[in-house]
């Protein structure tokens, strides 16, 4: 053998090698052993085409499985055993093409590059594997097992009845079948941040939507809301009457023995439960689930997305400290999460219900704007955000069918209505109207209108 003759020898094998990592059997079929590298090759194209012919199907699968933990431990698992066994396969083909005579320095070589073309083979799927294993901690630490609904806690009607809210009408199939007709969530916006101690509701919305076709109304509450009907679920709790509605969460956290039938010995969070029945009983309706999100991760959720672009009609100031710049300038931008954070939580030169109108603005524009591929990328800060920062009650159970359900939303038209001067008195509200406007507007964003008083699209409000 010449000099050169190892190092071509050995060249070549590691290049048949690398394209074996990509095309199974050309190493075999390379080394003469032609029936295992066609059953090899042939096996790679055989699912190579269903994975093609089924690429609708399998993303709709992994979206499905990436809300399920234990189809998530599944695909885990089967991650786990794809990298092994491509890490088998390609120091398979190795061995079938190393030429024979080579010292042990070219030897060394070989194996090193043979472990780098299997460390890059093994990656991808033992990325997966750990995504999945974080997305599944995600759903264990954040969504509960329990469905409070079927559970029987008494928030499932405004008038404190303990019974389900509705199931889906059956024969319908573009309708998830464990939703109701129409289901309604509590999205809480909490002022904390490292640096203010407690946690008050800051934002309170009712996000109503039809499960039918996505059509989704905002009903939104000042927080300084007063007179508040404090409702445990059975019965009123004594409140003081000048107290505002972004307090009721506290006096849960203090007293949850303030919930009906001891409840709060029951729930995650007896602020939020208590703050949900007492909304619910306020618009009356059934409102039995609630989302919950702290400042914090309102802000690195924005810069996850790459910020989110928003039009604004005028300038907000802002405190110089969190923008150096002192203000959210007039027209369309992209905001970072902290201008994004500040332009809806600013006062300056406005009021609560400027603000509220803000909030809602940035809500919508995040629900049409998130893309899965900068979540992605910021996949793993994330999911310790929301395990940190996000509290809920909507249980593991429902979201394959809320995944389905927000395909419907992200196409269908917002409306809003806002409970501010001069439809309510935010010191003295008439509780029947306000129950009477948002019957009327349930109906109208039901039907697809907005022939409803206070009731107009997002969409025309935030553009």
């Amino acid at each position: 053998m010449d000099g050169d003759a190892p190092w071509r020898g050995l060249g070549r094998a590691l290049l048949v090698t690398a394209v074996s990592a990509v095309v199974p059997g050309m190493a075999h079929l390379r080394a003469g052993r032609v029936r295992t590298g066609t059953a090899l090759l042939f096996s790679y194209t055989l699912a190579l085409s269903g994975v093609v012919l089924a690429a609708g199907w399998l993303w709709s699968a992994l979206v499905d499985a990436a809300v399920r933990p234990q189809r998530l431990a599944a695909l885990v698992v089967g991650c786990a055993a794809l990298a092994g066994g491509w890490t088998l396969l390609i120091v398979r083909s190795y061995a079938v093409l190393r030429p024979d005579g080579l010292s042990w320095p070219w030897r060394l070589a070989g194996g090193a590059a043979v472990a780098a073309i299997c460390a890059l083979a093994a990656l991808p799927p033992l990325t997966a594997a750990h995504l999945g294993t974080l997305q599944r901690d995600l759903l264990d630490s954040v969504f509960p097992a329990r469905d409070p609904v079927a559970a029987g806690l008494p928030s499932a009607r405004p008038g404190g009845a303990s019974s389900p809210v509705g199931a889906a009408p059956a024969g319908r199939d573009d309708v998830p079948r464990a939703l109701p007709r129409r289901l309604d969530v509590l999205l809480i916006g909490a002022d904390a941040d490292v640096t203010r101690p407690g946690l008050r509701a800051d934002s309170i919305t009712v996000a109503s939507v039809d499960t039918r076709t996505g059509r989704t109304l905002l009903l939104g509450l000042p927080r300084n809301l007063q007179r508040v009907p404090v409702w445990s679920g059975r019965g009123r709790v004594p409140f003081p009457r000048r107290e505002l509605l972004n307090a009721v969460y506290a006096l849960g956290r203090a007293r949850p023995d303030a919930l009906a039938g001891g409840d709060g010995r029951r729930i995650r969070d007896p602020g939020a439960e208590l703050l949900k029945r007492t909304v619910g009983h306020i618009l009356g309706r059934p409102v039995p689930y609630y989302v919950m999100v702290d400042m914090r991760s309102f802000r690195e959720i924005v810069d996850a997305m790459g910020g989110v672009r928003v039009c604004a009609r005028r300038a907000v100031p802002v405190p110089r400290r969190q923008v150096p710049r002192g203000r959210v300038g007039p027209g369309c931008r992209r905001l970072t999460g902290r201008e994004a954070l500040w332009y809806a939580r600013s006062r300056t030169g406005s009021d609560d219900y400027d603000r509220m109108t803000r909030q809602k603005c940035l809500m919508w524009a995040i629900a049409r704007q998130a893309r899965p591929l900068p979540v992605l990328r910021s996949f793993r800060r994330l999911s310790r955000t929301f395990a940190r920062s996000v509290s809920t009650d909507l249980p593991r159970g429902m979201l394959p069918h809320l995944v389905r359900l927000a395909g419907r939303v992200r196409g269908a038209e917002i409306t809003t209505l806002q409970f501010t001067p001069p439809l309510v008195r935010p010191g003295a509200p008439d509780y029947p109207a306000i129950r009477r406007m948002t019957a009327e507007a349930v109906a109208a964003s039901q039907n697809g209108t907005t022939n409803a008083v206070g009731l107009h699209k997002i969409s025309k409000s935030c553009t």
